[in-house]
């Protein structure tokens, strides 16, 4: 099954070890808009959902990426909903609409909802899951901040029996190029140094810029 001819609640924080990342705060009046607008999308049927996620991205001028398969030895983090692999681009894609290049072996985060023991259709209720995320990553405001990663497009993998399998949609979103705070902690141990002081108050502004952000856009079920 192609995807691509049929179809043409962690969020990693950016550091941004500059000048701009000590900047007073970016809360921009208005984000609240985007809380009520994904709390207020009713549970649909599989086809619908899917419907309703692709016709989005078209809209939207989202890139549908060739990224199908994650790199399932790289695990860059899980949550409650959400499983975050390391992935490479497989080939050279220029986006039709924007023109952006992703180049052949450009590292990105393959992002895919998780089954959990709340989910009464694991393949409805992951698709809302993805489409939840997708309308908060890309809301404007999240969008143009720095301390927030950046989504790159969408991709979808198929699951099930080859005779009747699903389209199941991902996110396909920036890798940090520090890594998270747990790499940056574990590559200071394993160099047996201690973090400068104003490296530590970097991150820590940096982190505080982005969970400001993310709670003024409603975003209160955030993992540590």
């Amino acid at each position: 099954m192609d995807i691509f001819e049929t179809y043409s609640t962690t969020f990693p924080i950016r550091s941004i070890r500059s000048n701009q990342s000590r900047r007073k705060s970016s809360v921009i009046p208005g984000v609240s808009t985007l809380h009520s607008a994904i709390y207020s999308t009713s549970s649909t049927s599989v086809q619908d959902s899917l419907i309703s996620f692709v016709s989005y991205v078209k809209t939207q001028d989202i890139p549908i990426l060739p990224v199908t398969k994650p790199d399932i030895r790289t695990v860059l983090g899980q949550g409650a909903s959400f499983l975050v692999n390391g992935c490479e681009v497989p080939h050279t894609y220029v986006d039709p609409v924007n023109g952006t290049v992703f180049p052949q072996g450009m590292v990105v985060a393959f992002k895919r909802a998780i089954l959990n023991h709340e989910m009464s259709d694991p393949i409805a209720d992951r698709i809302r899951t993805i489409f939840n995320e997708l309308l908060t990553m890309h809301h404007p405001p999240l969008r143009a901040h720095p301390n927030i990663v950046k989504l790159h497009g969408v991709g979808f993998e198929t699951e099930g029996p080859a005779d009747s399998q699903n389209a199941m949609p991902v996110l396909i979103v920036e890798c940090a190029e520090l890594g998270n705070l747990a790499e940056v902690l574990e590559t200071a141990r394993k160099e047996d140094r201690a973090l400068p002081f104003d490296e530590k108050i970097s991150l820590c502004i940096d982190i505080a810029h982005g969970l400001e952000i993310l709670h003024a856009c409603g975003q209160q079920n955030l993992s540590p």
